[in-house]
């Protein structure tokens, strides 16, 4: 798999464990390492694992955690260090959204997730991506 398909997989099973508010998941999406941040829409800067974790502790087990929704994903890949810029989808609002990823033992993990409010995404760009696969870089399509 090309390290441009592992990111936008590490980014799909980001969102797959945001969707199913599985903790689990989103535990292991992140890096280990200490210095991991995050910016949620509206938040103050989290700086930290245990405060990023924490925070995605509590959003998760909310039960007004919002549905979301990943579109138009796109990935760049600069040696061990990626970005995916993708517009997030909550119940009918848009966010644009930035992760970014470093390779940890051959795995492509979050270092920085950030979102803030953004207009919907281009009528234009939809009905170019129709002709693509949505499934495609999903993780039960990907082996």
């Amino acid at each position: 798999m090309s390290d441009y398909v592992a990111v936008l997989f590490a980014n799909d099973a980001f969102y797959l464990a945001f969707t199913n508010r599985d903790m689990e998941a989103m535990d292991v999406a992140w890096s280990e390492r200490p210095s991991i941040t995050c910016i949620h829409p509206g938040w103050e800067l989290l700086s930290g694992r245990e405060d990023v974790i924490e925070s995605w502790d509590a959003i998760l087990s909310s039960g007004n955690s919002p549905s979301v929704a990943c579109h138009d994903a796109s990935a760049s890949v600069i040696g061990d260090m990626a970005y995916v810029v993708c517009y997030e989808e909550l119940e009918g609002a848009y966010l644009m959204a930035t992760n970014i990823f470093t390779r940890e033992d051959g795995v492509w993990k979050l270092v920085h997730h950030q979102a803030g409010a953004a207009p919907p995404p281009d009528e234009d760009d939809e009905d170019e991506d129709e002709d693509h696969d949505d499934d495609f870089y999903s993780p039960e399509t990907i082996q």
